[in-house]
């Protein structure tokens, strides 16, 4: 790589992975360590780094490749030694030219948990000139912990007090961790969905309670009912209108057909403080409309967890529920100018059939769904208008499946949330995403959407991911692939301003057996090095790209109209184009900004849902035929 070449690309790089990060000379031939805080940081998310806390540090190490200009961190070093050894990584970043680890602190040791206790050392040393201890008690967040000495006398003093073997980097392969792809969020689904299952059976126990108190003929009024009912009884509501607002604090059920429960304009219309409460069958009006009334945070919580707690956690809902395990809100109907559910601290929760209307702008209202440190099931329900129709705060392993969103801000939004499941939902009209996840979580899987006429239709970020057999049609910007090390596979991106967005400045994600159709762009690049989408020899299906017996690049500028005009085919023959193509192959300072398909598929991997998003790019079926098909 020429100098010249080199400068040209980091700079562009600068603006997207900070103007500190460090660059490596192309002409060093044993490039020194870097400050961590100035490489392409990768390794723990931002949840498992805020459970590590002061006092705690993750094993870190570096890696300098042959064709990319920047240090890459990795917070882990079985996560290094991965991915040095990674062909894919290899294919687009070149070999290691140098690989540093950090030497523990001399009087590293172990808390309860197994996280390494000390500072970062900050001292760092060939990864051949450092012992490591293996299969020792170590631990992060993430999972075992690799740790790196300078003196193998202090290795070994580690491993005789926390357990292990002490080894050198050429039996690195003994403590490689397996690189997240994809594969863990894509093989949970089903059990996720099995776990749900549960969830929403142990819930529906609650229905099967006896009526005690029937309202207007054993109580004057809902509120006189909830005195006498006593534990584990049915509060029956006839047809009529009812006040509120209401507390729930005795584990009963609340059932009724064609009755409304009216509040006073002012906070929420039913506050729930009691395990084992079901509210089904109802509707709720007057609900306040204050976004962020007055509200008490734990003062233990981080800064930035009692901020993001106090911005969303409190507003004025048709229900909150705080603290309590197993409920049930169920074919309920809500007008609210603000939030519909509020769920915090609630284990066992669930969300089910319910119909939530928002305000018209999505700048007036809130949320349909808040579910703060709620791993809960939110299931067929319909979100139309107000903010987000569910959003999600530090709830991992949440459901959200089978619901219909729209109009609103963003459909589903994740916040600090990992493991979640985002299935067999349609969001249609959304203001910027269909469902966006935020804050660099791992593990979400969204599969089997509909997402249609919104700005954005699957906005990622984070590890782990998987997204897949998602139908998105009809948006701004269909796809990103900014999440690392995720899989991107099975998806119709049909009739898009722009198909896909690749702009992980590290990519290394999976993307393939997708089928891309008549969108604008097919893919838009941003500054980066080669992104290559295809898997084990299986790639793509491209509009455009048919019965090519080469690679092809969607963000070339003659490949990429290949499905629009039939003279780029042409032209793609032309010698010079195939003499540029090959010159950028094998270039690296010519292959930024770009993606390659090794190979490319000539017939569509999902014909049946590749027609279903054609046919609803063209106006012949609406999105709610097509959800669930």
């Amino acid at each position: 790589m020429s100098l010249r070449v080199a400068v040209a690309v980091g700079c562009c790089l600068l603006v997207l992975v900070g103007a500190g990060s460090f660059a490596v000379s192309p002409d060093a031939s044993d490039p020194g360590a870097a400050e961590f805080d100035r490489t392409v940081a990768m390794g723990l998310t931002l949840e498992e780094q805020r459970l590590l806390g002061s006092g705690r540090f993750a094993p870190r190490a570096q890696v300098a490749y042959s064709q990319y200009p920047y240090v890459v961190g990795y917070r882990g070093v079985g996560t290094t030694a991965s991915a040095v050894d990674d062909p894919l990584v290899r294919q687009q970043f070149g070999y290691p030219r140098a690989v540093h680890v950090e030497a523990a602190p001399p009087d590293v040791s172990l808390d309860e948990s197994g996280y390494p206790l000390g500072e970062y050392s900050g001292q760092w040393i060939d990864a051949d000139d450092a012992y490591f201890v293996v299969d020792s008690a170590a631990r992060t967040p993430s999972g075992p912990a690799t740790l790196a000495f300078d003196a193998r006398a202090d290795a070994v003093d580690f491993a005789e007090s926390h357990g292990g073997s002490v080894v050198t980097w050429a039996a690195h392969g003994q403590f490689e961790t397996p690189r997240a792809d994809g594969s863990n969020a894509r093989d949970r689904v089903e059990t996720q969905h099995t776990e749900a299952n549960a969830t929403v059976a142990s819930t529906r126990e609650l229905l099967d309670r006896p009526v005690s108190v029937v309202v207007g003929e054993d109580a004057p009024t809902l509120r006189a009912a909830l005195d006498d009912a006593g534990a584990n009884a049915t509060v029956q509501l006839p047809p009529g209108t009812y006040e509120g607002p209401i507390e729930v604090d005795d584990p009963v059920t609340i059932s009724g057909e064609d009755a409304t429960i009216v509040g006073d304009g002012n906070g929420s219309v039913v506050t729930v403080t009691a395990d084992d409460v079901a509210l089904v069958g109802v509707s709720i009006e007057g609900v306040g409309d204050s976004l962020e009334p007055e509200r008490t945070v734990a003062a233990d919580r981080a800064d930035w967890d009692r901020a993001t707690e106090e911005a969303y956690g409190y507003a004025d809902a048709a229900v909150t529920a705080d603290g309590v395990d197993r409920l049930l809100v169920a074919r309920v109907g809500i007008e609210t100018p603000a939030s519909g559910v509020v769920l915090r601290d609630a284990d066992r929760a669930v969300v089910d059939g319910i119909r939530v209307n928002g305000t018209d702008r999505w700048e007036d209202g809130f949320m349909s769904v808040t579910a703060i440190r709620s791993p809960a099931v939110v299931q067929g329900s319909t979100f139309d208008g107000g903010r987000d129709g569910v959003y999600t705060h530090r709830s991992s392993g949440i459901t959200v499946r089978n619901n219909e969103f729209i109009g609103g801000r963003f459909g589903t939004h994740f916040m600090y949330t990992s493991e979640a499941l985002f299935a067999g939902n349609c969001a249609t009209g959304q203001a910027l995403s269909g469902v966006v996840v935020m804050t660099s979580p791992s593990g979400i899987a969204i599969a089997d959407n509909v997402i249609t006429d919104s700005r954005r239709g699957i906005l990622t970020s984070g590890s782990d991911l998987y997204v897949g057999a998602n139908t998105v049609v009809g948006t701004r910007q269909g796809v990103s692939t900014s999440a690392r090390n995720s899989l991107y596979a099975d998806n119709a991106v049909v009739g898009n301003e722009v198909g896909f967005r690749a702009s992980s400045v590290f990519p290394t994600s999976v993307v393939t057996r997708n089928d891309v159709v008549g969108n604008e762009r097919h893919v838009r690049a941003t500054t980066g090095p080669l992104r290559v989408w295809s898997h084990n020899g299986e790639g793509n299906y491209w509009a455009g790209a048919e019965g090519l017996d080469r690679r092809y690049s969607p963000t070339d500028p003659v490949d990429g109209r290949l499905h629009r005009t039939g003279a780029a085919r042409t032209l793609a023959d032309a010698p010079i184009v195939r003499g540029l193509r090959a010159l950028r192959g094998s270039t690296p300072g010519m292959r930024g900004e770009s993606v390659v398909d090794a190979s490319p598929r000539s017939t569509p991997s999902n014909p049946t849902r590749l027609e279903n998003a054609r046919r609803l790019a063209d106006g012949r079926t609406t999105v709610s035929e097509v959800c669930g098909a």
